[in-house]
């Protein structure tokens, strides 16, 4: 199980099947998520920060992983793409597809709902909370300072930061610390290795992409 399914069951609320990302972070976290994969797989690499990190394709050979492979398929060889821009791109379409895989594996369950009894959707219910259950533990004993960021836990808690879902994970007065020390997080400060130094530099660039396109949603609400 990767970072990008990972994120997409912790960033689902089992009470209603909703995601808790907005509309607007979605696709730049899911993105992240899945660039963090495909650096862990080997498949590209990224240098450099924030809005100057860059992402190469070194490997272009299929992982067998439909989302993943989605994903790996929206990175052309032979240059060096923002990352920030590079994001959105890869994470369109990728969090359906890590959904119908968790729900083929079992961990998820749709379901059709109408809202305000017109417009169809469709829901994704927590099967089992013991999977999601874990994951938010290991997250959350992360945010309080009881463990130490770790391959699984580091990127999870920097995408988590981007889509301003860290409020949702830690509630009540133990929130400000943890929020603070995502922050940090998601900086990369626990990075000690070239993977981790490069989702180090995936998170700067989700927070970046995040960050323009709420300034162009502003923007386009402004003019409207």
């Amino acid at each position: 199980m990767g970072v990008a399914a990972d994120l997409t069951l912790v960033a689902l609320d089992p009470a209603t099947g909703k995601s808790l990302l907005g509309s607007t972070e979605s696709e730049p976290v899911t993105g992240g998520a899945a660039l963090v994969d495909l650096v862990l797989a080997e498949r590209c690499t990224v240098e450099g920060e924030g809005r100057k990190a860059r992402v190469r394709l070194v490997d272009a050979t299929p992982l067998g992983d439909v989302a993943l492979d989605h994903a790996l398929s929206r990175i052309k060889p032979g240059r060096d793409h923002k990352a920030s821009s590079l994001v959105p791109r890869i994470g369109k379409g990728t969090r359906a597809l890590v959904l119908d895989q968790l729900v083929a594996e079992g961990a998820l369950a749709a379901r059709r709902e109408k809202v305000l009894g017109l417009v169809p959707v469709v829901r994704h219910d927590v099967v089992g909370s013991g999977r999601r259950d874990l994951l938010v533990a290991g997250v959350v004993a992360v945010l309080l300072g009881q463990a130490e960021p770790n391959d699984a836990t580091g990127p999870l808690i920097g995408l988590l930061w981007a889509g301003n879902v860290i409020k949702r994970i830690v509630t009540g007065p133990e929130r400000p610390a943890a929020r603070k020390r995502a922050k940090v997080i998601s900086r990369g400060e626990w990075a000690g290795t070239a993977s981790q130094a490069a989702i180090a530099a995936t998170n700067a660039a989700v927070t970046a992409a995040v960050t323009a396109a709420v300034v162009a949603a502003s923007a386009g609400g402004a003019g409207a």
